[in-house]
């Protein structure tokens, strides 16, 4: 399931509470630009992708990361 996986990527990149969708690089403290490249290449080593630059640029999200990674044929059951 994505957001199992996508939980233990954000407890392993930030030290969050509670992991749900409406996390965001504006409200996790650490998530910064050196942040979020450890993050996205975290995401491509877990999903085994390709994240291109421009759309790195988008994933500032939990929520933006599940879209992304369901367009690309991962299954959120």
């Amino acid at each position: 399931m994505i957001k199992d996986r996508l939980e233990t990527i954000f407890r392993q990149s930030f030290e969050i509470g509670k992991f749900t969708e409406d996390l965001s690089i504006d409200n996790v403290t650490g998530w910064d630009s050196m942040a979020h490249v450890g993050l996205i290449l975290a995401l491509q080593k877990e999903f085994a992708v390709s994240i291109p630059t421009v759309d790195a640029l988008e994933l500032t999200s939990v929520k933006n990361i599940i879209k992304y990674l369901a367009s690309k044929g991962f299954s959120l059951k």
